[in-house]
């Protein structure tokens, strides 16, 4: 997921959906994205638990440590994707943008069946999940339009471009990592049989 972050930064289309406002903080501040990240990740964390209420479990405050692993891990992978030829043409940046979106569903899909502890941003659309009985993708691309529009907001009011960390590819993001969740889903369903549950209660 920190490559899929980084390869939507790299593509100049806008970052993705859940690291937009992280992202602009950024460059609001001139703080480190790692930091920004940890700082933004953290507040989730508060929102799952006016969420959840009572139905807040402890564990999940072991996101705490994924907080900081992916504010980390991003900052890693925007340095080494920064070693990937990129020539800026619209071919690369749309490669770069399917590529980020590819790698984020695919980590969703790889890590909150494992039911250990979600990254905040899933954390938070897998509250709304259980207690609204929703879809677990359906609620994720509200959630990721819900942070594009207030990065927007964010960078009109205090960045030198309301598009600062947010273009076309945030948007497409958007709806598309929740549509390649499913996607994913139903694949792995149509090889094995099987179900995977995003969604933990």
């Amino acid at each position: 997921m920190s490559f899929g972050v980084a390869f939507s930064i790299v593509s100049t289309l806008g970052t993705t959906p859940i690291s937009s406002i992280s992202y602009s903080l950024t460059l609001i501040t001139d703080i480190n994205i790692a930091i920004t990240t940890f700082v933004f990740n953290a507040a989730l964390i508060l929102v799952q638990f006016l969420i959840l209420r009572s139905q807040f479990k402890r564990k999940r405050l072991l996101q705490l440590i994924n907080c900081v692993l992916f504010g980390y891990f991003t900052d890693l992978a925007l340095y080494l994707v920064s070693f990937v030829p990129f020539d800026g043409s619209i071919l690369m940046c749309v490669i770069f943008l399917v590529l980020s979106i590819f790698l984020i569903a695919l980590g969703i899909f790889i890590y909150m069946p494992a039911n250990i502890a979600p990254l905040p941003g899933e954390g938070c659309v897998e509250a709304i999940a259980i207690v609204t009985d929703w879809r677990f993708s359906t609620i994720k691309i509200g959630f990721d339009a819900t942070m594009v529009t207030i990065s927007l907001i964010m960078c009109g009011l205090w960045y030198t471009s309301i598009f600062g960390a947010v273009n076309i590819g945030t948007i497409i993001s958007a709806f598309l990592v929740g549509f390649t969740l499913r996607q994913i889903a139903n694949l792995y369903n149509h090889i094995t049989g099987e179900n995977i549950n995003v969604v933990n209660r």
